[in-house]
C-alpha cells in the first residue's frame, strides 16, 4: 500500500493536468517518434537567433506561470511541475511548437509561459477554478483506486470476503460482536474504516478524504490527528464528518463488475435509484462536484469518474452491477444499497 499512497501524495492536480496537456497536445497531428536519446537535451539551432526552446527557458516558463497564479496555488504548481522529466517535456513542447500546436509570440521563457498558462487556465478552458475542478477529480479516482485496494487486502485476508459478508466468527474478530443484530448495529462507514484490519491496508487517513469535498477537510484533519486511537473493536469507530466515500453491500470481489465504493453524494442509499446531487444540496451535496458528478471504484480495480446515466437499474454500471453472480454474496443479484458516511 505504501507505494500507492505515495502515488496518490505525489499525484497533486498540478501534476496531472500539466503532463496530460504536454504529452497530448501533439495528438491531433501527425505522431513522430521520440528522440533517440530523451536524456540530452535538444540542441538550439546554431546562429544568432535560436528556433528551439531550451531546458533553461521551460523552467523560465514554469516560474513565469508560477507567479501569475494566486499566492495560495504557487507553492504546490512549483513543487508538483514535472521538472524530472525536463528535457522529455522541451523536445515534446519543441515538436509542438514546429508543428503549430502551440502558438508563441517569440523563442523565450516568457513566452512560452505565456501561451501555456493560457491554454491550461485560460476563459476557453474554464480558468483556473476550471482545471482545479478536474484536476481534483482524478486525485479523488485515485482515492478510490486505493480504497478499492484497501478492501481487496481485507478480502484476501478474510477467505474473499468483505467487511459486509462475513461469517459470524470473523465478526466477532473484527466487529467484537456475539450476535448478528450487534454486528448490524456497529456496520457504518465509520465502523468499516475503523477496523484494525482495514486501517492497516489504508494506512493514512488522507485518502478518506476527497479533494473535492472541501467542506470536511478540517473533520479530516481531526481525523488524521486521532489516527491511532480508532478502533472499532474498542469501540472508537472513525467519525464521518471527516469521511467523504461511501461503501456497497454489493461490492464482492469475485463478481468484478460490482461496485465497492463511492463518493458520498448520492441522492438515496441505493445505486439502483440514486442520482449524483450537486454543491447545493445542502445534507449530501460535495462543494467540488457538481449535479450528475460522481467517483466510483469496482471489485476490477477499475476507479473512474461517473455520471447519472451510470446509475439505476439500467444505468451502464449499475445494470452489470446487479447482474454479477458468485462469489461469497448472497445468491441472486447483487444487492444495491449503500452506506453512507451521514
Amino acid at each position: 500500500m505504501k507505494k500507492y499512497i505515495l502515488l496518490n501524495l505525489t499525484g497533486l492536480f498540478v501534476f496531472f493536468l500539466f503532463t496530460c496537456i504536454l504529452i497530448s497536445c501533439g495528438k491531433s497531428g501527425k505522431a513522430k517518434p521520440e528522440s533517440e536519446d530523451s536524456s540530452k537535451p535538444p540542441t538550439p539551432t546554431v546562429g544568432p537567433k535560436v528556433t528551439k526552446f531550451t531546458p533553461q527557458m521551460v523552467m523560465d516558463a514554469i516560474e513565469y506561470m508560477a507567479e501569475k497564479l494566486p499566492e495560495e496555488d504557487r507553492e504546490d504548481f512549483l513543487d508538483d511541475s514535472p521538472l524530472k522529466d525536463l528535457y522529455r517535456i522541451t523536445d515534446k513542447l519543441n515538436r509542438d511548437v514546429a508543428e503549430g500546436e502551440i502558438k508563441v509570440s517569440e523563442i523565450s521563457g516568457k513566452a512560452l509561459g505565456e501561451a501555456l498558462y493560457q491554454k491550461m487556465f485560460g476563459s476557453k478552458r474554464g480558468g483556473l477554478a476550471g482545471a482545479r475542478a478536474k484536476a481534483n477529480r482524478i486525485k479523488c479516482v485515485n482515492n478510490l483506486s486505493m480504497i478499492g485496494k484497501a478492501m481487496l487486502g481485507f478480502s484476501q485476508d478474510n477467505g474473499s470476503r468483505t467487511p459486509w459478508n462475513l461469517i459470524p466468527s470473523q465478526q466477532r474478530n473484527h466487529f467484537g460482536t456475539s450476535s448478528q443484530i450487534e454486528y448490524l448495529e456497529k456496520f457504518t462507514v465509520g465502523s468499516i474504516f475503523g477496523l484494525s484490519a482495514v486501517k492497516a491496508e489504508v494506512q493514512t487517513a488522507k485518502i478518506l478524504i476527497s479533494p473535492c469535498d472541501k467542506g470536511r477537510f478540517a473533520a479530516n484533519e481531526k481525523v488524521q490527528e486521532d489516527w491511532r486511537n480508532y478502533n472499532t473493536k474498542g469501540g472508537q469507530p472513525i467519525p464521518h464528518d471527516g469521511l467523504s466515500y461511501g461503501l456497497c453491500f454489493g461490492g464482492d470481489f469475485q463478481r468484478p463488475a460490482t461496485v465497492v465504493a463511492m463518493t458520498r453524494n448520492l441522492s438515496t442509499d441505493d445505486l439502483a435509484t440514486a442520482g449524483w446531487v450537486g454543491a447545493e444540496d445542502a445534507n449530501r451535496g460535495m462543494a467540488g462536484l457538481q449535479v450528475g458528478q460522481g467517483q466510483v471504484v469496482r471489485a476490477d480495480g477499475s476507479a473512474m469518474q461517473s455520471i447519472n446515466a451510470d446509475l439505476g437499474a439500467n444505468g451502464r454500471i449499475i445494470k452489470a452491477h446487479i447482474n454479477a453472480r458468485g462469489g461469497t454474496s448472497p445468491l441472486g443479484a447483487s444487492r444495491t444499497g449503500v452506506i453512507l458516511p451521514y
